[in-house]
């Protein structure tokens, strides 16, 4: 650990788990920069928007980290616990499935190093962009108010709302990390006949 400074630059951010809460402050202390997602404190129901779009962003930027771990996770010598007898080997060994991977699985990245950064661009642009909703919703009550909600399928659908290509979803989303967890979120609200309800109120301009 005392090396650790030895392989970082200036300007050099370590993105991390929550794993590493415990040594944050030693992190501190050798001068080096660490984020992580946020904590809700205890007490708080929910983070402030600023709170929860930093921890978004590390996130994201972890998500590249945790794809690379389930790619190597699905060779059987990593899917469990590696015993102490492979110590002196297991260096060695995921070097050889990572070359194996980098040779016959796809890239994460497309290699269009200009779209990268642009991404990376507008993913810090989203961080520091105030939330008008939130504000027009404290600002005129909404949360308190009692409003009148139906049903929508689709004949009855909202003629007003967009119609999104996927390279839409895609720039509002910024990127790929929401498209991977539609899916699951789509599944977390489906009922119990694996339906998706959407409720809609009228009373409410631009809303």
């Amino acid at each position: 650990m005392e090396n650790m400074n030895e392989l970082i630059q200036p300007g050099d951010v370590l993105i991390v788990d929550r794993g590493f809460m415990d040594v944050s402050e030693m992190l501190d202390d050798l001068g080096i920069q660490a984020e992580m997602p946020k904590i809700l404190p205890k007490g708080q129901k929910q983070f402030t928007t600023e709170e929860a779009d930093a921890s978004r962003l590390v996130t994201k930027i972890r998500w590249v980290v945790e794809s690379i771990n389930g790619r190597l996770k699905q060779w059987k010598y990593l899917q469990n616990v590696v015993s102490n007898t492979q110590i002196p080997y297991i260096g060695d060994n995921v070097k050889l499935i990572g070359a194996l991977c980098n040779k016959y699985k796809p890239p994460f990245s497309t290699g269009e190093k200009d779209n990268d950064q642009n991404l990376g661009c507008k993913n810090e642009g989203t961080v520091q962009e105030k939330n008008d909703l939130q504000e027009r919703v404290a600002r005129e009550g909404l949360h308190r108010r009692i409003c009148s909600w139906k049903k929508i399928d689709a004949d009855d659908s909202l003629p007003c709302f967009p119609m999104l290509s996927e390279e839409d979803l895609r720039n509002i989303t910024v990127g790929v990390y929401q498209f991977k967890l539609a899916k699951s979120y789509t599944q977390e609200h489906l009922n119990d006949e694996s339906e998706f309800t959407i409720m809609i109120n009228s009373d409410l301009a631009n809303i």
